[in-house]
């Protein structure tokens, strides 16, 4: 059932994100994200009401919440601009090596890592630099310039860098919380967040009639794809399907050599094995 799980949220996350690219394109990034978390938040509330019901929070798991959803609202910030602007491949390869990210915070806070472990985050550093090597490639068919690639490659390494820390505080945010619970809190902080950077930047959250039913998936994907990640740790206490899920961003990929048709050079293919392999590693 873990696996199953685990395949099934990969796919959810993966087929949300390639949607943001088209809702991200339609209405900007910065409305993308917003109304993904207003349908998100409202579609894991029934879920959650459904499924589980009642509050109990506390004062500490909240204020764990708190940094875990205006981190994770800012990974997905820098996600969905780098998937506005492209290319995706290289956005999705990237940002899905956040668990190195955790494996390195872990570690600065005393975790003993295994010899797996070590070999997997160079397994994946060497993967992440052949991404970015190979993502030049994209220059002519998208018809960027290399100070477009570069910031692309950047806002990519910081969303999974701060999808990993959002990921860290989530977890501590569980030791108060229930999961199902903590889920809740973070979304809404996150919302409550991206909501503040429209105010701040008076952008007003408008919709197009494109961009609608797009939006209406891509919450419903992303927020499936947590709910099925929360719900497998009640009998999957291992994180078997947190490590299937990080699949996510292969998904993504594919998605885009599909339907995008975008290029991926021999370099990318090898920096793309290397990287979701040392991902899968490190994660056991």
């Amino acid at each position: 059932m873990a696996v199953i799980f685990g395949i099934l949220s990969a796919l959810s996350f993966g087929v949300g994100d390639f949607l943001a690219r088209f809702s991200s394109k339609e209405i900007g990034f910065q409305r993308s994200l917003f109304w993904m978390l207003v349908v998100g938040s409202i579609f894991y509330l029934l879920l959650y009401t459904f499924f589980y019901g009642g509050f109990n929070p506390n004062l500490k798991g909240v204020g764990l919440s708190l940094l875990a959803g205006v981190l994770i609202m800012f990974g997905l910030l820098f996600l969905y601009k780098g998937l506005e602007s492209g290319p995706v491949s290289i956005v999705a390869a990237i940002v899905a090596t956040n668990p190195f990210f955790v494996f390195l915070i872990r570690f600065a806070l005393g975790t003993e890592p295994t010899l797996l472990q070590w070999i997997s985050s160079v397994v994946i550093i060497l993967g992440a630099v052949l991404i970015s090597i190979s993502a030049s490639s994209f220059k002519d068919s998208l018809g960027l310039n290399s100070k477009q690639i570069k910031s692309t490659v950047i806002m990519s390494f910081v969303s999974s860098a701060c999808l990993a820390f959002g990921l860290i505080f989530s977890q501590e945010a569980s030791n108060y919380l229930s999961t199902t619970e903590t889920v809740i809190y973070i979304r809404f902080f996150s919302l409550l967040s991206v909501s503040l950077i429209l105010v701040l930047y008076r952008i007003r959250p408008i919709l197009t009639k494109k961009s609608i039913p797009i939006l209406i998936f891509q919450g419903i994907l992303e927020t499936t794809g947590y709910f099925l990640l929360v719900s497998a740790y009640s009998f999957d206490k291992i994180g078997i399907a947190v490590i299937i899920s990080s699949g996510f961003g292969l998904v993504t990929i594919i998605l885009a050599r599909i339907i995008l048709k975008e290029k991926i050079e021999k370099i990318q293919k090898i920096g793309i094995a290397l990287t979701f392999i040392g991902v899968a590693s490190i994660s056991m």
